[in-house]
């Protein structure tokens, strides 16, 4: 994926929403700076596994993404081991359980990746030692979806974030 074209695309649908949130509903943030390989590096030696490609990509453009879709936050590099995005994700998928009756997996089969500051929704990767490495799981409450990869999850989140525009625009010409 060309991670410098998307997120553009991606900074660009969310700058769309800002011109006619007139209610102030979502932030207007851009992605944060890209983490070098040398952080990427220690946080895999910190977690004991190389982290999925498509995701390990999207960090060397962009080391997390605050507010991205409504307030859901990307994890960048310190959001991974402690912190307070690591806490909310872990108090959320604790109130899941029985995590593996609802998707199939064990909290030590996934990696939290994005959690809502305000709701709960949270995102989690399978890691590498699972069927299937690298998918995505949203949750909140239950099983939102699931998507086979972060650039897919990724992608779906900014037509999300489309659909809020086209939603925001009706509401305007009422």
């Amino acid at each position: 994926m060309d991670w410098k074209r998307e997120l553009v695309i991606a900074h660009l649908v969310k700058q769309k929403i800002a011109e006619v949130d007139a209610d102030g509903l979502w932030e207007n943030t851009l992605p944060e700076v890209a983490a070098s390989e040398e952080e990427l590096l220690a946080l895999e030696a910190r977690l004991g596994y190389v982290l999925d490609s498509q995701h390990r990509a999207f960090l060397l453009h962009a080391n997390g993404w605050r507010a991205f879709k409504n307030h859901v936050d990307v994890f960048g590099i310190d959001d991974f081991v402690g912190g307070q995005r690591a806490a909310r994700a872990a108090e959320l998928v604790e109130s899941l359980e029985p995590l593996k009756e609802l998707c199939g997996f064990d909290k030590s089969d996934l990696l939290p990746i994005a959690v809502s500051s305000d709701d709960i929704d949270v995102m989690l990767m399978t890691r590498p030692h699972t069927t299937t490495p690298g998918k995505v799981l949203w949750l909140a409450g239950g099983l939102v979806d699931t998507f086979s990869g972060f650039d897919e999850w990724f992608l779906a989140m900014v037509d999300y974030n489309r659909l809020n525009y086209q939603h925001l625009v009706e509401k305007h010409s009422r």
